[in-house]
């Protein structure tokens, strides 16, 4: 047994089997990466002699599923905040606490969209997708965001999650989303480091061992090479901005709705949403137009 990228808690460092020097765990030969590939076609071979046995490899055909839904869980955890709201409308503490819970939630969520945009806003094309039928990396990202933490998108995912509960003045919503978070994405983390580890090897062995998974290491810091593709970062990343408005603008009008404060939005959340929504229009439009397309070689 040797160390390898792919232990039954998913990140690096603990034994599982090490396939022939190279080929890829199935027997393909490692050379040149696959870029694209459907996630069940990764680690749904349990009858390979070779492969991992036992949670590991169950572990990893729970997140080849759930990566391909991995859109609409926030629409769960976003119906139990609602529902809570509507049940309690006062926040935690007492009405007193309301605006703190307000600024401490659109702080959460702002982070998270930084977080995302900074990463989408230097990777090249090819990686970090949003696309639910297959994992794609023609190239390994360890610069930038990267070379702190190997999951910069779902940690800018969980600041989202949190920020509509924290806004809401739900804590007990705030543990209850964080452990669903944690849940359904460990295992879709699990699928991807090992998408990674077949296409890139010793090159990943190497990033994931000095990298942390989740929590950013700051003393790791590389620089990256390429430069920051605003086109790129809203043409990727606007619907991110936008389930996040969507999100508190419903939570807020819950509240509204249940407390009697006439039963509707404040002039300002009206025009936070209704900015919102033209933001997104435009974003989309200019999408399909192909005028997000970066200009840069990336």
């Amino acid at each position: 047994m040797e160390e390898g990228p792919f232990p039954v808690n998913g990140w690096p460092g603990a034994p599982f089997p090490r396939e022939a020097a190279g080929t890829n765990l199935w027997g393909g030969s490692r050379e040149v990466p696959d870029a694209t590939c459907h996630p069940r076609r990764l680690l749904t071979h349990p009858d390979d002699p070779r492969a991992t046995p036992g949670l590991a490899t169950e572990y990893a055909r729970h997140g080849a599923w759930l990566f391909r839904w991995r859109s609409y869980p926030p629409l769960v955890v976003l119906a139990y905040v609602v529902a809570a709201t509507a049940f309690r409308p006062v926040p935690a503490g007492g009405e007193g606490w309301r605006v703190a819970w307000m600024v401490a939630g659109f702080a959460l969520g702002l982070a998270g969209l930084v977080v995302r945009a900074w990463t989408v806003g230097h990777v090249p094309t090819g990686t970090s997708g949003r696309g639910t039928k297959e994992l794609r990396a023609e190239t390994l990202n360890t610069e930038g965001v990267y070379s702190v933490v190997r999951h910069p998108l779902y940690l800018g995912n969980y600041l989202l999650w949190i920020g509509v509960p924290v806004l809401a003045g739900r804590p007990v919503a705030v543990v209850i989303t964080t452990l669903v978070f944690w849940l359904y994405y460990e295992r879709i983390m699990m699928v991807e480091e090992r998408f990674l580890f077949e296409g890139f090897g010793e090159t990943y062995r190497a990033w994931a061992a000095r990298t942390p998974p989740f929590v950013p290491r700051l003393t790791g810091w590389v620089p990256s090479s390429r430069p920051f593709s605003i086109r790129f970062c809203l043409g990727r990343d606007y619907q991110a901005l936008y389930g996040f408005v969507a999100a508190t603008t419903l939570v807020e009008l819950t509240r509204s709705v249940a407390s009697g404060d006439g039963g509707g939005l404040a002039p300002g959340w009206w025009a936070y949403f209704l900015t919102g929504t033209a933001v997104y229009a435009v974003l989309h439009v200019l999408k399909r137009t192909g005028a997000l397309e970066p200009r840069d070689q990336r």
